[in-house]
This record gives structure tokens, C-alpha cells and sequence, in this order.
């Protein structure tokens, strides 16, 4: 039975949902909120002081940003504002992270430009989205396991839900990563800040949720098939109920609804510690999330900027809703041929490394790939006896899963209600046909994590024709293409 205290959850009290985490069964698979304090609330940014001054005793604070011009609901320039807050008690560097056409991407060597502003400094304070986070959070982490500098994030849209877990997505050789580092120990979210946000930044928070109806399942099906050992039910639950009604509130989201936005910031920061208390992205990140890292991975060579990953995400969400619909009502465990599940190593390598090797001159990202996948591969073959019994107890799977999956149909509705776009080519980077067909039918080739792809996959239904009808169901909805 549901603990209602979890599903309930609160993320500005902290100490209280340690204490309900502790009552879940089997509590001890679950790790630690490495946090001190989360705010929301209007006019939070003023509290960044009080922030510095709770973390460490030392002046030298170093600031850093994007290039990005952020305003708050009175039009004040936020990065500025915060840094005035800032200058009243403490001596700081505003340090700006750059690249060509303002976009700014996580990765090692723009995370190395941080770190070279590290000597001499008490505490980081980061301002801005998901990028300028996880770079923060890596770049501290690397810097000094032991004992990193203080980090305080100050969050300016309710983009994504990376802002209250302790791992950074970069992007290494070419490919996106989920990797571990650090937990912000404070996280301030500003309502008169995040409401001026562009809409559609807020909107991409809310698509970012949608995959709490895919990645979890993906998660549950990898630990039946003996594909992963962490599963734990409370971190999905913890947000699960709340986000159910934050899809009835579609409307409200779009309108602007002050009252639905800090529901939705609610919601979205408990994600991001549900990725902590499982020390994997699992349970926010699935099928739906690798067909998105594939779009960014593309983008170099497609020479477009990177799409807002929660509405790319949502979109991405959406076939893979299609997918495990299909798996729950038409996929027939007696058609499944054994001996014909296990591609062998010298089958897999070829066209792993073919479907990334367009990516790069250097052919990075393709071993990359390779390294990852063939982990994934093994386990496969290491765990035949799970398979078999997932097999002769399909029915028993089906009924554990059914309640945690939403009707594609229902999923769309709801983001059209919410102004959420739901075809890539209407993605603020549109994406083209192409592009897409081959994130879609390539995606679980990135990593070594399973998804239900990977089922599909190995039991021979994966198949052009295959996503061809995914991408035909999407259509009668208004989505996908």
C-alpha cells in the first residue's frame, strides 16, 4: 500500500522526507539526500546570502553564468540582481561560460574553464538552466572528490529535473553521458524568476516528466531480466501522484497559472532527488531519454542548435508510451524464439559502431558506443534463466506494470492542452524526418543501460517496419513527426 506521506512529498522539507524514506520497506537499497536545503518560493534569489553564509565562513565567491540575459517578473536583470545581493558581504568573480552562438554545452572542457577559477575561492554559486548546473556540479565534484567547493544553484527555469540530483549529463567524446557527481547543497528556485522564464522553457520541465510513465518501467523491466539490482519503488511513487495531476492541470500550466508552477517545481525537483535515492538517472530517464540523446548527439553534424530537452524529451515520450502499449497488449511471449535472442559480440560491434561512425571524423563517439553497449550485451548473455522465466510469466509482468504506464493517446491530449509541442519538426530546433527515424531505431545502441527497446531488440520485433507503425500511431495523434 502506498505510503500517502511519500506521495505527498514536499521537497523544501527535507529532514521530514528523510524520515519518510526511512519507513519505506527495504529503505537501506536507497541512498541519502546529500543536500542541506531546497526554497521555493517568490523572492527566493534574496536568500542567496544567507545561503553563502550557512555553507562556509570564507569571502571569495566565485559566480558563475551563461550568456543569457534572464529577467524576472518586475523585468530586473536576475544575474545582476543576485550579484548585487552578492557584492554587499562577499568579494566575487562573475565568471561567463561562452561558446560560439551563446550555446553553451556540459561538457569536460568547459567544465575545465570553471576549475581554473577555482584557486583561492570559499564557494561556487551557479545561475541559470540545466547546462550551467551540471556543469557547476561537475566541475566541483572533479575537482576535489573529498572535498569539493560549496555549491549553491540558484535555478531560473523549470526546464529540467537535473537540478536536485547528484549526477551531471555530459556530453564526452561526442556522446551524451549520464555520469555521477555531486548533489547542489543548496537549491533556490525563485517563482518571480522562473514565472518570466520563456514559456516554452517551462513547458520543457513539464515534458521532462512525462517520462516518469516510461523510464521507471524501463527500470522495473531491467531488474526482472537480472539487466540491473537497484530497483526500489519509492522513488517513483514520490512523484508519480503528483504528477498525475499536473497532467489534469495541462490547461492551467499553459495559461501561466502561478499556483500550477510551483506545483510543477515541486514535482520536478523531487524527480531529481528520486535520481539520487536510486544512484542511477533510471527512474526519470528511459527509452524516451537515449532516442533524445541521439537528436543532440546528431546536431553537430546536422549543424542546428540543441533542442529544450524536456519538450524533446515529452516528444520522445510519446513512442515510447506507443511501444509499451504495444508490449502490454499485443506482444505474444509464445512467438519468442530462444535461440534466436542472443546476437553474438562480432554481429553487434559492426553495427553499433555503423550507426554512430557518421557522427565524428575520429570515429569517438561509435567506440564510445561500443565500449558501453558491449557491457549490456554481456549481461544479456549472463542472464538467459531471467529471460526465460520473464517469458513463462508475461501475465504476472503485465499486471505489476500496468498501473505505472499511461495511454499514449492520453499523454498527447494532454500536451497539446498544454502547448507542449509533440512533433519534432515543431521542437524549437525543428528536427527532420531523417534524423529522427535513426534516433528512434538506434537508440538503445548508445548505452548499456535496458530499456524495452532492447526486448524488442533482441526477440527480433525491432525492425523498420516496426517503427514505421509507431511512427503511423503517433500521426493519429497529432504527434511524432
Amino acid at each position: 500500500m502506498l505510503d500517502n506521506r511519500l506521495i505527498e512529498a514536499d521537497a523544501t522539507k527535507l529532514d521530514e522526507l528523510r524520515e519518510i524514506l526511512k519507513a519505506q520497506e527495504n529503505s537501506d537499497k536507497l541512498c541519502g539526500i546529500g543536500m542541506k536545503e531546497i526554497h521555493i518560493e517568490h523572492g527566493g534569489a534574496k536568500k542567496v546570502c544567507q545561503a553563502v553564509k550557512s555553507l562556509t565562513d570564507g569571502k571569495k565567491v566565485l559566480m558563475v553564468t551563461g550568456p543569457t540575459e534572464i529577467v524576472d517578473v518586475d523585468g530586473k536583470n536576475v544575474k545582476e540582481a543576485v550579484k548585487a545581493y552578492l557584492d554587499a558581504e562577499y568579494d566575487v568573480e562573475w565568471l561567463v561560460i561562452s561558446e560560439p552562438n551563446s550555446i553553451v554545452h556540459a561538457t569536460p572542457e568547459n567544465a575545465a574553464k570553471i576549475q581554473a577559477h577555482f584557486e583561492g575561492k570559499d564557494i561556487v554559486v551557479g545561475i541559470g538552466g540545466g547546462t550551467i548546473c551540471d556543469l557547476c556540479k561537475y566541475s566541483t565534484y572533479y575537482y576535489d572528490h573529498e572535498n569539493p567547493l560549496p555549491l549553491v544553484i540558484v535555478q531560473t527555469a523549470l526546464s529540467v529535473n537535473a537540478f536536485s540530483d547528484d549526477s551531471s549529463v555530459m556530453l564526452i567524446n561526442g556522446v551524451k553521458r549520464t555520469v555521477h557527481s555531486r548533489y547542489p547543497l543548496i537549491l533556490i528556485i525563485d517563482l518571480d524568476i522562473v514565472a518570466a522564464a520563456p514559456a516554452e522553457m517551462n513547458v520543457s520541465g513539464y515534458g521532462d516528466l512525462i517520462a516518469t510513465w516510461t523510464a521507471p518501467v524501463d527500470w522495473y523491466l531491467g531488474n526482472v531480466l537480472g539487466m540491473g539490482q537497484h530497483f526500489h519503488t519509492a522513488p517513483s511513487d514520490m512523484i508519480r501522484t503528483q504528477c498525475d495531476r499536473l497532467l489534469e492541470k495541462s490547461e492551467k500550466l499553459a495559461a501561466g497559472d502561478a499556483k500550477t508552477l510551483g506545483e510543477l517545481a515541486n514535482v520536478l525537483t523531487l524527480s531529481g532527488l528520486s535520481m539520487g535515492l536510486a544512484n542511477e538517472s533510471s527512474p526519470a530517464s528511459g527509452s524516451e531519454h537515449v532516442m533524445s540523446h541521439l537528436i543532440d548527439m546528431a546536431s553537430g553534424v546536422r549543424k542546428t542548435g540543441i533542442c529544450y530537452h524536456g519538450t524533446q524529451v515529452a516528444v520522445s515520450g510519446i513512442m515510447s508510451e506507443i511501444i509499451w502499449d504495444w508490449l502490454l497488449n499485443d506482444f505474444d511471449p509464445k512467438k519468442v524464439d530462444l535461440d534466436k535472442c542472443y546476437p553474438s559480440f562480432e554481429e553487434m560491434e559492426p553495427r553499433v559502431k555503423a550507426a554512430f561512425d557518421w557522427l565524428d571524423d575520429t570515429h569517438n563517439a561509435a567506440n564510445e558506443c561500443w565500449a558501453d553497449y558491449q557491457k549490456k550485451l554481456q549481461r544479456w548473455h549472463d542472464h538467459k534463466a531471467e529471460f526465460k522465466a520473464f517469458l513463462e510469466n508475461f501475465d504476472e509482468f503485465k499486471k505489476a506494470v500496468a498501473p505505472w504506464v499511461k495511454k499514449p493517446e492520453y499523454i498527447a491530449d494532454c500536451m497539446h492542452k498544454a502547448n507542449a509541442p509533440t512533433r519534432y519538426s515543431k521542437l524549437n530546433f525543428p528536427v527532420d524526418e531523417k534524423t529522427v527515424r535513426w534516433a528512434i531505431t538506434n537508440c538503445h545502441l548508445m548505452r548499456n543501460r535496458f530499456s524495452v527497446i532492447d526486448l524488442l531488440h533482441f526477440t527480433g520485433f525491432w525492425t523498420d517496419e516496426f517503427v514505421q507503425k509507431l511512427i503511423e500511431r503517433a500521426e493519429a495523434m497529432d504527434a511524432g513527426l
